[in-house]
């Protein structure tokens, strides 16, 4: 459904440029939209992965083109996100989870490192398409998350599995989120769909500020 934008409202703030937050919940089936204050442009993106069903996809978004940039972008973002739908925790756990006894609370991460608490974790650089980290996180839980807009955009991927911190669980996972239009093929998150998919119905929370400059 088209985000709804109340005509009036009681909060006003002045700063240099305005700011948006569009976040979908894929696994609730609803969004929401947050409006602030913020300096200078930015565009930033990252979306959110558990291998129980949950989907997570955020986009922040600050302009000083004119009063209305924010609401535009976040009506237009709205659109876009609403019409995609995404199945991919389930086919993402066999790469991230496996059944380990209790007995045996040792993880053997890639190269054979030993994790006796945490998870194996993988995490490249999509920008140069560099590893940057591999090894045991402490205290991390199965996920993927991908970041992009900052100067270090990255792709990382944390797993409760038996060497699953290995490039070919990487390119797995990246092909993964590429077939559903989560990402490019060099796993960089996608600015728009590929093709449309029938809509859903969503719960849309908005917070508004109108900004004077």
């Amino acid at each position: 459904m088209p985000l709804s934008i109340p005509t009036s409202c009681e909060q006003r703030k002045k700063a240099d440029s305005c700011r948006v937050a569009v976040k979908f919940y894929y696994h609730d089936r609803r969004y929401d939209v947050e409006f602030d204050t913020s300096f200078g442009n930015q565009y930033y993106r990252y979306f959110y992965i558990l291998p129980t069903n949950y989907l997570s996809y955020t986009a922040m978004y600050a302009c000083i083109d004119n009063d209305n940039c924010a609401i535009d972008f976040a009506s237009k973002k709205v659109l876009d996100l609403s019409s995609r739908t995404f199945n991919v925790s389930s086919q993402l756990s066999s790469f991230l989870l496996e059944d380990r006894q209790p007995f045996n609370s040792t993880l053997r991460c890639y190269d054979n490192e030993e994790c006796v608490s945490g998870v194996c974790q993988i995490k490249y650089n999509t920008d140069n398409n560099k590893m940057d980290k591999r090894g045991c996180a402490t205290d991390g839980i199965a996920r993927v998350f991908v970041s992009d807009g900052s100067s270090l955009p990255s792709f990382d991927i944390e797993c409760n599995r038996t060497k699953c911190n290995s490039p070919e669980t990487y390119n797995e996972v990246k092909e993964i989120l590429f077939r559903h239009n989560l990402t490019d093929i060099n796993g960089r998150i996608n600015s728009g769909q590929k093709s449309c998919v029938s809509p859903f119905l969503l719960i849309v929370i908005s917070h508004l500020f109108v900004f004077f400059f």
